[in-house]
């Protein structure tokens, strides 16, 4: 009888236990929304061309930081996208890092095309306010000929050739804490695809496209972005390509195996200028995170 009524006490806290941290996760949650519904983010002084926040793109949790912190607790964050008539001009995301009994809070943000956002306050080690240059988009060499339209047809065979060609990319990472690099994986589907009504009544010279990521090896934690757009110049389609950051560490991209990018560790080099991390919580308990999301 005693041994049964051990068993069911342990189950029973196990239970508690289990429920707690579901609850946890589910608040941290609507915190990283609430966080990035404070981001806004413009494309001219007057605020006249601001950024659409979508919703979350992708939800991922990691296991990287289990042992430097000593604690089971997973690390975990929400991707988002901010588009402007349709096309993804900002990547980006709100994370947090297990901190004892609390957490540490993150939020970080990659420029996605050549039209970057105007400068945005996110403090950091490089200076006050991240002023992104934009990135130039690549062409994707020996990539199919996209196929024309915007019936539901064309629609899919577009989607089933980014998707060939996202497989074309290989990504890599150093780790911060070993020194070793270790191969990225590619999250099989697109996290994002771009609104094609909206680029059509904005007169894009875009017609498609979707944002793809490349994830931690523990978990899914997103370490690098690629972004595949369909363009048309001179009554011609074409693809083309842009890679981006969502972790401070060194990152290197490759296509059929060869390195078309580096970037390196945040930390060391601000790089190209188009990715930003920031600290906004040095420490923050779910205590204050819900009388947060009460305000």
């Amino acid at each position: 009888m005693r041994i049964a009524t051990l068993l069911l006490t342990f189950v029973v806290i196990s239970s508690l236990n289990a429920q707690d941290v579901e609850e946890d996760y589910e608040t941290l949650k609507q915190f990283y929304r609430h966080r990035a519904k404070s981001f806004v983010f413009s494309l001219d002084p007057a605020g006249q061309k601001r950024l659409k926040l979508e919703e979350p793109v992708f939800t991922w949790t990691g296991l990287d930081y289990q042992a430097l912190r000593n604690t089971s607790a997973p690390n975990s964050g929400d991707v988002y996208v901010w588009t402007y008539e349709g096309r993804a001009v900002v990547a980006g995301g709100v994370l947090s890092q297990p901190l004892g009994e609390g957490r540490e809070v993150y939020q970080e943000f990659q420029a996605l095309i050549e039209t970057p956002p105007m400068p945005f306050l996110s403090p950091m080690k490089w200076g006050q306010m991240w002023s992104p240059p934009g990135v130039k988009l690549r062409s994707i060499s020996q990539a199919p000929i996209p196929p024309t339209g915007q019936d539901p047809l064309a629609r899919r065979r577009r989607d089933l050739q980014m998707r060939g060609l996202a497989k074309q990319f290989t990504a890599e990472t150093r780790s911060a804490q070993t020194g070793k690099v270790h191969p990225l994986k590619l999250q099989p589907k697109a996290v994002f695809r771009l609104d094609a009504a909206q680029l059509s009544q904005a007169n894009s010279s875009v017609i498609d496209g979707c944002l793809f990521l490349f994830t931690n090896q523990l978990g899914t934690d997103p370490e690098l972005t690629l972004l595949i757009e369909c363009h048309s110049r001179d009554g011609s389609l074409s693809w083309r390509y842009a890679p981006g950051s969502l972790a401070f560490q060194e990152l290197w991209l490759k296509h059929n195996g060869k390195q078309v990018w580096h970037l390196p560790n945040y930390l060391d080099d601000p790089g190209e200028g188009n990715f930003v991390s920031s600290q906004s919580h040095s420490y923050v308990d779910m205590r204050e995170i819900r009388e947060t999301l009460k305000e």
